[in-house]
Protein backbone atom coordinates (compact mmCIF):
# COMPACT_ATOMS: atom_id res chain seq x y z
CA UNK A 1 0.00 0.00 0.00
CA UNK A 2 1.49 3.45 -0.70
CA UNK A 3 1.96 6.03 2.36
CA UNK A 4 0.63 9.10 1.05
CA UNK A 5 2.21 11.15 4.36
CA UNK A 6 5.78 9.41 4.53
CA UNK A 7 7.00 9.87 0.54
CA UNK A 8 11.03 9.36 0.20
CA UNK A 9 13.83 8.68 2.52
CA UNK A 10 17.24 9.80 1.89
CA UNK A 11 20.71 9.89 3.54
CA UNK A 12 23.63 11.86 2.47
CA UNK A 13 27.46 11.81 3.56
CA UNK A 14 29.55 14.68 3.05
CA UNK A 15 33.12 13.92 2.41
CA UNK A 16 36.45 15.63 1.87
CA UNK A 17 39.57 14.95 1.11
CA UNK A 18 42.59 15.45 3.50
CA UNK A 19 45.05 17.99 1.78
CA UNK A 20 42.87 19.32 -0.64
CA UNK A 21 41.24 22.96 -0.28
CA UNK A 22 37.71 22.83 -0.17
CA UNK A 23 35.73 23.86 -3.03
CA UNK A 24 35.87 27.30 -2.70
CA UNK A 25 39.73 27.48 -3.29
CA UNK A 26 40.66 24.31 -4.87
CA UNK A 27 41.97 24.01 -7.88
CA UNK A 28 41.70 22.09 -11.16
CA UNK A 29 44.23 19.87 -10.57
CA UNK A 30 42.54 19.40 -7.74
CA UNK A 31 39.41 18.68 -8.79
CA UNK A 32 40.65 15.73 -11.17
CA UNK A 33 42.25 14.09 -7.89
CA UNK A 34 38.86 13.90 -5.89
CA UNK A 35 37.28 12.97 -8.97
CA UNK A 36 39.67 10.22 -9.71
CA UNK A 37 38.63 8.93 -6.10
CA UNK A 38 35.16 9.16 -6.02
CA UNK A 39 35.13 7.00 -9.25
CA UNK A 40 37.35 4.37 -7.83
CA UNK A 41 35.34 4.38 -5.14
CA UNK A 42 31.72 3.93 -7.16
CA UNK A 43 33.50 1.06 -9.30
CA UNK A 44 33.58 -0.87 -6.53
CA UNK A 45 29.77 -0.09 -5.17
CA UNK A 46 27.62 -0.26 -8.10
CA UNK A 47 27.61 0.84 -12.13
CA UNK A 48 28.39 4.44 -11.95
CA UNK A 49 28.12 6.71 -14.41
CA UNK A 50 29.78 10.28 -14.32
CA UNK A 51 28.80 13.10 -15.56
CA UNK A 52 30.48 16.86 -15.12
CA UNK A 53 27.80 19.82 -15.46
CA UNK A 54 29.80 21.65 -17.85
CA UNK A 55 28.80 19.09 -20.32
CA UNK A 56 25.24 19.17 -19.90
CA UNK A 57 22.99 21.45 -21.73
CA UNK A 58 20.05 23.51 -19.37
CA UNK A 59 16.83 20.92 -19.68
CA UNK A 60 19.45 18.02 -18.40
CA UNK A 61 20.40 19.82 -15.88
CA UNK A 62 17.03 21.06 -14.55
CA UNK A 63 16.21 17.33 -14.99
CA UNK A 64 18.61 15.92 -12.62
CA UNK A 65 17.27 18.65 -10.23
CA UNK A 66 13.81 17.61 -10.51
CA UNK A 67 14.64 14.43 -9.36
CA UNK A 68 16.51 15.42 -6.39
CA UNK A 69 20.10 14.12 -8.16
CA UNK A 70 21.79 17.47 -7.30
CA UNK A 71 21.28 20.24 -5.62
CA UNK A 72 20.20 23.65 -7.33
CA UNK A 73 23.82 24.69 -5.23
CA UNK A 74 25.66 22.64 -7.85
CA UNK A 75 24.65 24.00 -10.71
CA UNK A 76 26.45 26.83 -9.21
CA UNK A 77 29.62 25.61 -8.78
CA UNK A 78 32.16 25.82 -11.81
CA UNK A 79 33.61 22.55 -11.42
CA UNK A 80 30.35 20.46 -10.08
CA UNK A 81 29.95 17.42 -11.24
CA UNK A 82 28.07 14.02 -10.35
CA UNK A 83 27.99 10.05 -10.31
CA UNK A 84 25.08 8.01 -10.38
CA UNK A 85 24.14 4.71 -10.27
CA UNK A 86 22.21 3.00 -12.98
CA UNK A 87 18.74 2.90 -11.20
CA UNK A 88 19.08 6.63 -10.30
CA UNK A 89 19.00 5.61 -6.60
CA UNK A 90 22.52 6.73 -5.76
CA UNK A 91 24.11 9.88 -7.06
CA UNK A 92 27.61 11.14 -5.79
CA UNK A 93 27.59 14.51 -6.05
CA UNK A 94 31.19 16.10 -6.32
CA UNK A 95 32.93 19.87 -5.76
CA UNK A 96 29.55 20.78 -4.11
CA UNK A 97 30.15 22.46 -1.07
CA UNK A 98 32.39 19.50 -0.39
CA UNK A 99 34.20 17.75 -1.83
CA UNK A 100 32.09 14.90 -2.15
CA UNK A 101 28.62 13.99 -1.11
CA UNK A 102 26.86 10.98 -2.06
CA UNK A 103 23.54 10.06 -1.30
CA UNK A 104 20.85 7.17 -1.58
CA UNK A 105 17.25 7.96 -1.67
CA UNK A 106 14.16 4.75 -1.15
CA UNK A 107 10.24 5.02 -1.11
CA UNK A 108 8.74 5.65 2.43
CA UNK A 109 10.61 5.49 5.58
CA UNK A 110 13.50 3.49 4.88
CA UNK A 111 16.35 5.41 6.75
CA UNK A 112 18.28 2.43 7.69
CA UNK A 113 18.21 0.93 3.72
CA UNK A 114 19.72 4.33 2.62
CA UNK A 115 22.39 4.46 5.35
CA UNK A 116 23.84 1.00 4.39
CA UNK A 117 24.11 1.85 0.93
CA UNK A 118 25.79 5.04 1.72
CA UNK A 119 27.99 3.24 4.07
CA UNK A 120 29.04 1.13 1.68
CA UNK A 121 30.32 3.81 -0.73
CA UNK A 122 31.93 5.32 1.91
CA UNK A 123 34.20 2.72 2.95
CA UNK A 124 35.18 2.05 -0.56
CA UNK A 125 36.18 5.39 -0.76
CA UNK A 126 38.36 5.75 2.31
CA UNK A 127 40.12 2.41 0.88
CA UNK A 128 40.95 5.01 -2.21
CA UNK A 129 41.45 8.64 -0.40
CA UNK A 130 42.72 10.02 3.29
CA UNK A 131 39.53 11.75 4.65
CA UNK A 132 39.87 14.87 6.40
CA UNK A 133 39.20 13.70 10.16
CA UNK A 134 39.44 14.41 13.36
CA UNK A 135 39.86 12.35 16.16
CA UNK A 136 37.67 14.84 18.69
CA UNK A 137 35.46 16.80 15.81
CA UNK A 138 34.66 13.54 13.29
CA UNK A 139 35.00 14.56 9.56
CA UNK A 140 35.62 17.85 8.86
CA UNK A 141 33.10 19.71 6.21
CA UNK A 142 32.93 23.11 4.61
CA UNK A 143 29.76 23.96 6.80
CA UNK A 144 30.38 24.18 10.14
CA UNK A 145 26.85 22.22 10.98
CA UNK A 146 27.79 19.23 9.19
CA UNK A 147 31.08 18.32 10.74
CA UNK A 148 30.66 15.76 13.02
CA UNK A 149 29.18 12.75 11.05
CA UNK A 150 28.79 14.88 8.06
CA UNK A 151 25.21 13.05 7.72
CA UNK A 152 22.18 14.09 6.96
CA UNK A 153 19.21 11.57 7.34
CA UNK A 154 16.02 13.34 6.21
CA UNK A 155 12.71 11.92 4.99
CA UNK A 156 9.94 13.93 2.61
CA UNK A 157 6.47 14.16 4.20
CA UNK A 158 3.24 15.37 3.06
CA UNK A 159 1.77 17.09 5.78
CA UNK A 160 -1.50 19.09 5.05
CA UNK A 161 -3.41 19.00 8.16
CA UNK A 162 -0.70 20.70 9.62
CA UNK A 163 -0.23 23.57 7.08
CA UNK A 164 -4.49 23.93 7.41
CA UNK A 165 -4.35 23.85 11.65
CA UNK A 166 -1.64 25.72 11.37
CA UNK A 167 0.76 23.86 13.54
CA UNK A 168 3.63 24.55 11.28
CA UNK A 169 5.38 26.83 13.85
CA UNK A 170 4.59 24.55 16.92
CA UNK A 171 6.47 21.46 14.63
CA UNK A 172 9.51 23.20 14.33
CA UNK A 173 9.94 24.42 17.78
CA UNK A 174 9.22 20.57 18.90
CA UNK A 175 11.68 19.66 16.26
CA UNK A 176 14.38 21.85 17.07
CA UNK A 177 14.28 21.10 20.36
CA UNK A 178 15.21 17.76 19.52
CA UNK A 179 18.18 18.92 17.44
CA UNK A 180 16.12 18.43 14.31
CA UNK A 181 14.63 20.19 11.56
CA UNK A 182 11.77 20.98 8.91
CA UNK A 183 12.92 22.52 5.32
CA UNK A 184 11.02 22.59 2.18
CA UNK A 185 11.12 20.00 -0.85
CA UNK A 186 14.22 21.47 -1.95
CA UNK A 187 15.85 21.74 1.24
CA UNK A 188 17.27 24.49 2.92
CA UNK A 189 15.87 28.06 2.00
CA UNK A 190 12.90 26.27 -0.33
CA UNK A 191 9.31 26.24 0.35
CA UNK A 192 7.20 23.41 1.04
CA UNK A 193 5.38 22.82 -2.45
CA UNK A 194 2.88 20.32 -2.52
CA UNK A 195 2.70 20.39 1.23
CA UNK A 196 5.64 18.41 1.47
CA UNK A 197 8.66 19.36 4.12
CA UNK A 198 11.69 17.60 4.64
CA UNK A 199 12.21 16.54 8.37
CA UNK A 200 16.00 15.70 8.69
CA UNK A 201 18.62 16.20 11.63
CA UNK A 202 19.82 19.83 12.71
CA UNK A 203 23.08 18.00 14.41
CA UNK A 204 26.18 15.88 13.42
CA UNK A 205 28.54 16.66 16.20
CA UNK A 206 28.71 14.81 18.85
CA UNK A 207 26.42 11.62 17.78
CA UNK A 208 26.64 8.88 16.54
CA UNK A 209 24.88 7.79 13.00
CA UNK A 210 22.70 5.19 14.89
CA UNK A 211 21.49 8.03 17.38
CA UNK A 212 20.75 10.37 14.58
CA UNK A 213 18.58 7.54 12.16
CA UNK A 214 16.57 6.57 15.51
CA UNK A 215 15.49 10.61 16.74
CA UNK A 216 14.84 11.00 12.89
CA UNK A 217 12.93 7.87 12.44
CA UNK A 218 11.20 8.41 15.65
CA UNK A 219 9.72 11.73 15.02
CA UNK A 220 8.50 11.12 11.17
CA UNK A 221 6.61 8.22 12.90
CA UNK A 222 5.38 10.43 15.31
CA UNK A 223 4.31 13.29 12.99
CA UNK A 224 2.72 10.99 10.81
CA UNK A 225 0.30 9.66 13.67
CA UNK A 226 -0.37 13.35 14.23
CA UNK A 227 -0.81 14.62 11.00
CA UNK A 228 -3.60 11.91 10.25
CA UNK A 229 -5.47 12.99 13.62
CA UNK A 230 -5.13 16.34 12.09
CA UNK A 231 -6.46 15.59 8.92
CA UNK A 232 -9.36 13.49 10.14
CA UNK A 233 -10.48 15.92 12.34
CA UNK A 234 -10.05 19.35 9.69
CA UNK A 235 -12.59 16.73 8.03
CA UNK A 236 -15.22 16.55 10.73
CA UNK A 237 -15.21 19.99 10.65
CA UNK A 238 -15.09 20.89 7.01
CA UNK A 239 -16.78 18.18 5.36
CA UNK A 240 -18.56 19.37 2.93
CA UNK A 241 -15.32 21.81 1.42
CA UNK A 242 -13.04 18.74 1.77
CA UNK A 243 -15.38 16.52 -0.35
CA UNK A 244 -16.11 19.62 -3.15
CA UNK A 245 -12.31 19.62 -2.92
CA UNK A 246 -11.31 16.51 -3.96
CA UNK A 247 -14.53 16.17 -6.08
CA UNK A 248 -13.76 18.23 -8.13
CA UNK A 249 -10.09 17.44 -8.52
CA UNK A 250 -10.95 13.66 -9.58
CA UNK A 251 -13.16 15.73 -11.86
CA UNK A 252 -10.92 17.77 -13.57
CA UNK A 253 -7.60 15.73 -13.63
CA UNK A 254 -9.71 12.53 -15.63
CA UNK A 255 -11.28 14.89 -18.09
CA UNK A 256 -8.64 17.85 -18.96
CA UNK A 257 -7.26 18.99 -21.98
CA UNK A 258 -4.63 21.14 -20.87
CA UNK A 259 -2.90 21.50 -17.47
CA UNK A 260 -0.55 23.67 -16.20
CA UNK A 261 2.24 22.22 -13.69
CA UNK A 262 1.06 24.71 -10.95
CA UNK A 263 -2.91 23.54 -11.85
CA UNK A 264 -2.37 19.39 -11.56
CA UNK A 265 0.03 19.72 -8.38
CA UNK A 266 -2.26 21.63 -6.73
CA UNK A 267 -5.10 18.58 -7.86
CA UNK A 268 -2.80 16.29 -6.95
CA UNK A 269 -3.07 17.37 -3.16
CA UNK A 270 -6.68 17.06 -3.01
CA UNK A 271 -6.31 13.14 -4.54
CA UNK A 272 -3.86 12.07 -1.64
CA UNK A 273 -6.07 13.97 0.25
CA UNK A 274 -9.06 12.04 -0.43
CA UNK A 275 -6.85 8.59 -0.90
CA UNK A 276 -6.18 9.47 2.91
CA UNK A 277 -9.38 10.02 4.18
CA UNK A 278 -10.86 7.52 2.20
CA UNK A 279 -12.97 9.36 0.06
CA UNK A 280 -11.50 8.25 -3.24
CA UNK A 281 -10.24 4.81 -3.47
CA UNK A 282 -6.54 5.23 -4.57
CA UNK A 283 -6.15 2.22 -6.46
CA UNK A 284 -2.11 1.99 -5.89
CA UNK A 285 -1.92 5.33 -7.41
CA UNK A 286 1.34 6.82 -6.98
CA UNK A 287 0.27 10.23 -6.83
CA UNK A 288 3.83 11.95 -5.70
CA UNK A 289 5.31 9.98 -8.76
CA UNK A 290 2.97 11.58 -11.39
CA UNK A 291 3.43 14.59 -10.04
CA UNK A 292 6.95 14.41 -10.84
CA UNK A 293 6.57 12.79 -13.97
CA UNK A 294 4.51 16.05 -14.53
CA UNK A 295 7.65 18.24 -14.28
CA UNK A 296 8.68 20.18 -17.18
CA UNK A 297 11.69 17.93 -18.42
CA UNK A 298 10.77 14.78 -16.88
CA UNK A 299 7.43 15.05 -19.16
CA UNK A 300 9.13 15.94 -22.29
CA UNK A 301 11.52 12.65 -21.45
CA UNK A 302 8.51 10.48 -21.11
CA UNK A 303 5.99 11.75 -23.80
CA UNK A 304 8.16 13.00 -26.30
CA UNK A 305 5.75 16.50 -26.73
CA UNK A 306 7.69 19.76 -27.52
CA UNK A 307 8.96 22.46 -25.19
CA UNK A 308 5.67 24.95 -25.94
CA UNK A 309 3.65 25.37 -22.97
CA UNK A 310 0.77 24.30 -24.47
CA UNK A 311 2.18 20.92 -26.19
CA UNK A 312 3.28 20.49 -22.28
CA UNK A 313 -0.21 21.29 -20.71
CA UNK A 314 -1.62 18.77 -23.38
CA UNK A 315 0.57 15.88 -22.81
CA UNK A 316 0.30 16.51 -18.65
CA UNK A 317 -3.00 16.18 -19.22
CA UNK A 318 -3.07 12.97 -21.40
CA UNK A 319 -0.47 11.58 -19.01
CA UNK A 320 -2.10 12.07 -15.53
CA UNK A 321 -5.89 10.88 -16.81
CA UNK A 322 -4.24 7.49 -18.37
CA UNK A 323 -2.11 7.66 -15.01
CA UNK A 324 -5.77 7.85 -13.14
CA UNK A 325 -7.69 5.57 -15.23
CA UNK A 326 -5.52 3.31 -16.70
CA UNK A 327 -7.40 4.57 -20.43
CA UNK A 328 -6.08 6.29 -23.21
CA UNK A 329 -7.87 9.35 -24.05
Amino acid sequence: MIDYTVITSRVRLARNISEIKFPSRISLKEVEEVERAAMAAAKEVFEPRFYPLVDLDPAEKEYLVERRLISPLLLECPYGSVILSKDKLRSVMLIEEDHIRSQCFRAGLALEECFAAVKEYDLALRSKARLAYDKKLGFLTSCPTNVGTGMRASVMMFLPAFTFCRRLGELEEELKNANLTIRGALGEGSKGEGYCYQISNAVSLGVSEETILNRVTSAVEKIKEIELDLLNRYYQSNRLRVEDSVGRAAAILTSAKLLSREESDSLIVWMKIGALLGILPSGGINFDEISLLSKPISLVRLTGCGSAPEERDAARAQMIQKAITGKEE
